[in-house]
């Protein structure tokens, strides 16, 4: 959403901030570069690809449509792969002739399967054009017999993509060597075309090994291509046994080597790799490299003498920076990599399987920390140890059984009875042994599911690091960019307060408190202070004010929260009670120590100064924030409890007596003294202490008795019925309570006022910024919100 609105940010107005537009496509992963795009597909109605070519035409090319080297990057960057190869093959055969250089770059260098989709796109976007068929129009004729065969062979799309080296290298090489290098003139194609079109990258790296460590041969493979080929041909062959990195290294040489700088090349090339190969491309180039003169012997310094601007600004971000997930790995090879770690623990859980322990192990009492053999300590088996499950065992625990101990009480007194016995044992013997083969087959089963079981264990670990790993990375990244948003919003002239909205509100309080972190150590303030000092006019109060429940710390405001329901003429107890009366013992102990840090005495004398009788007692109990906080209750006392609260709502009872255990009374206990209450006196609770409590005793028994989502349901409603709105107190609410607990706030808001929403009411109540800012809030559960509220 965020990349999104920076794009649209960066194309709107006179000209284009082409940093802010690079910084959104070339430092992502192509995944995060496709949700943006349908993102801004769905804001906007147009396409990155058509957003960015839009934004990057020269002065020349608004005549002419032509369109920068910057724009060409990031249009290559932001196209999905298979439409943008079927673009560049579709370029590469447009006019007269085919740049076969394009050609080869794809051809040789992209699987099976993307050439197909490249080959999809193409019929798609040309009307229902054959790509395989225009290819092999374009690279056959007359002088090119070879390489026509040579591209007739790639398009079939079926290079063996099997893992390891297939066939004999050795015997490859040599007959390579027969074709070419061994000829005293001339070259046979043919078994160039054989062997190398469709062998796999290992394969063909085997084969060039051989080929050098061949005795006849007194050259490289690639030595001997470029003598003894020519044209297109030869790049195609080095094209191909070249390994990628190095030939990407060898088209950015040749791009920039003799005159002029094919700048076009360069940024194709760079464009179509990932950040990943990018980095090999550079380390390859600085080896191929290293012996000619600068500024050609260092990748970087050639790019930046023959680059400038925004085009050398955009390549240089995307060799040096990583993505938001902190690695450059793209989520296609996710479970590549968890493959392979599966398969080495499966390895050598396999080779670690020993008898002995085996049986220890099975009969120990199935009850903890998954174990195998010849691993120390359980819990070094699997990196998320934290997200651990139960998991039933396969078979009970193995208790020896007992054989017919009576059988051998004593020494047979005849012939006959020791036939007899005989008999007997040969029965169990013949038992034992059906139980040694059906523990057997067992043992068998066992040993061959093991190694399956594991290889799935470790696969799910494996994917859950990463995307654990990937989300925290994720979250620090928002939170860095949200700072310098935040920024952004309040600089210069004015204040941006729609940002301010859509960046702050829109995210949850665990985000907030980081990004307020960041913002504090970058630029010097907090976010409280920042918006307290931004914030403001003579409409905006109650912006600022939800501004400021939002970003204050839960314990920090709870504390002014207090100071404000006592301070000056009268107090307000309807605050004092949602307080002390809700808070659980660890949120009372934390407002307490900041009260008396700020205030310089303890908040009991300031509620015993500001309250009086049982009321305050009852206060003052709360606020000893020893709270039964368990579930433990019994039904018996829960019903005695019932019993005194309805004597004293029916007024033959004095509301003091409340104090002698409701403060104390956990939440568990109060719902079965609900239920009871109901069940002898057919009432709901609730609505006898609003018919039939008065003053600040019903406030105490409101928050006491519901539970809190109710409760501040309750509050909600109480804040917009009737004359004018209480906008602090729905500032206070909503801005002081987390987003999980808010969903179920709405959700009991919801069920408690015949399924009006409490976005409708407070859309109905309040306007402005102030109502924009408590709509984000209760809707929007990420970072970058579109830039309109969302619709209640």
């Amino acid at each position: 959403n965020q990349d999104a609105l920076d794009l649209r940010e960066a194309s709107e107005g006179w000209g284009t901030d082409e940093t802010k537009m690079a910084k959104c496509i070339v430092c992502r992963l192509p995944e995060t570069i496709e949700l943006t795009d349908q993102i801004y597909r769905r804001n906007y109605g147009r396409s990155l690809e058509d957003q960015i070519r839009g934004e990057n035409h020269t002065l020349l090319g608004l005549l002419t449509g032509s369109m920068t080297n910057f724009g060409k990057f990031l249009c290559y960057r932001a196209m999905p792969q298979a439409k943008r190869d079927s673009l560049l093959i579709h370029k590469c055969m447009a006019g007269w002739g085919c740049s076969d250089f394009i050609l080869m770059e794809i051809l040789s260098t992209r699987t099976n399967q993307e050439l197909k989709d490249a080959a999809a796109a193409y019929a798609e976007d040309h009307d229902g054009e054959d790509m395989v068929e225009r290819i092999k129009s374009e690279t056959g004729g007359f002088g090119k017999k070879w390489y026509g065969l040579w591209c007739d062979t790639l398009v079939e799309f079926d290079r063996d993509e099997r893992e390891g080296v297939q066939g004999d290298p050795a015997a490859v090489a040599q007959e390579l060597y027969d074709a070419g290098e061994g000829k005293w003139m001339g070259c046979d194609e043919q078994p160039f075309i054989d062997h190398l079109c469709k062998a796999n990258d290992e394969t063909v790296a085997a084969i060039v090994a051989a080929y050098d460590a061949n005795e006849n041969s007194q050259k490289s493979l690639f030595q001997a291509v470029e003598d003894k080929m020519g044209g297109d041909l030869e790049f195609a062959v080095l094209a191909r046994i070249r390994p990628k990195p190095i030939f990407f290294a060898y088209r950015i040489y040749k791009a920039c080597k003799g005159w002029g700088t094919d700048e076009e090349c360069i940024g194709r090339v760079i464009a179509c790799i990932t950040k990943k190969e990018c980095e090999l491309m550079e380390a390859a180039y600085q080896d191929m490299y290293k012996d000619e003169e600068a500024p050609f012997n260092n990748f970087r310094e050639v790019i930046k003498s023959e680059l400038s601007g925004s085009f050398l600004e955009a390549i240089e971000m995307m060799m040096d920076t990583t993505s938001p997930k902190g690695h450059r790995v793209q989520m296609k090879h996710y479970p590549v990599y968890a493959d392979q770690a599966a398969k080495y623990f499966a390895d050598e859980v396999k080779a670690k399987h020993n008898e002995g322990e085996m049986r220890t192990i099975g009969t120990s009492d199935l009850d903890g920390c998954f174990q195998l053999c010849g691993f120390l300590d359980p819990n070094d088996l699997f990196i998320c140890r934290d997200y651990d499950y139960g998991l039933d065992p396969a078979r009970d625990k193995f208790e020896a059984p007992a054989r017919a101990p009576d059988l051998m009480e004593e020494t047979p007194a005849d012939l006959e009875a020791a036939e007899a016995l005989i008999e007997k044992l040969n029965e169990v013997l013949g038992d034992v042994e059906g139980q040694i083969a059906t523990k057997e087959g067992d043992k068998s089963g066992f040993e061959a599911n093991l190694h399956l079981t594991c290889h799935e264990f470790k696969t799910t670990d494996h994917l859950l690091n990463q995307y654990r790993s990937d989300n925290v990375n994720m979250l620090e990244f928002c939170a860095s960019r949200d700072a310098d948003l935040v920024n952004e919003a309040v600089v210069g002239w004015g204040t941006d307060e729609a940002k301010l909205i859509r960046v702050l509100c829109a995210l949850s309080k665990t985000q907030l408190r980081r990004v307020n972190e960041i913002y504090t150590e970058r630029y010097g303030k907090t976010l409280r202070e920042v918006t307290d000092d931004e914030l403001g006019g003579f409409f905006e109060g109650d912006f600022k004010y939800f501004m400021k429940c939002c970003l204050t710390p839960e314990a920090e405001l709870d504390a002014e929260l207090l100071v404000e329901s006592m301070k000056g003429w009268g107090t307000n107890d309807t605050l004092l009670c949602e307080i002390i009366c809700t808070r659980s013992n660890k949120e009372l102990k934390a407002a307490k120590a900041i009260f008396l840090e700020k205030e310089g005495k303890p908040l009991e004398q300031w509620v015993d100064g500001d309250t009086s009788g049982s009321y305050q007692d009852f206060l003052m109990a709360c606020l000893k924030a020893d709270r039964d906080e368990s579930v433990a209750f019994n039904w018996k006392v829960c019903e005695t409890r019932a019993e005194m609260i309805h004597n004293v709502l029916e007024g033959t009872s004095e509301y003091s007596t409340l104090t002698t255990f409701l403060p104390r009374m956990n939440v568990k206990a109060i719902e079965q003294m609900k239920k009871k209450y109901y069940e002898k006196y057919g009432v709901d609770i609730m609505a006898d202490i609003k018919e039939k409590g008065s003053g600040d005793w019903q406030k105490i028994l409101l928050a006491r008795c519901y539970d809190k989502p109710s409760y501040y349901a309750h509050a909600l409603m109480g804040a917009m019925k009737g004359w004018g709105t209480d906008e602090t107190a729905l500032s206070r609410i909503i801005g002081r309570t987390s987003k999980g607990d808010l969903k179920r706030i709405e959700a009991r808001f919801q069920a408690m006022f015949d399924g009006q929403t409490l976005s409708a009411a407070i859309t109905s109540e309040v306007g402005g910024n102030f109502k924009k800012a408590l709509l984000t809030y209760l809707s929007t559960e990420a970072p970058g919100a579109p830039e309109e509220a969302p619709a209640e």
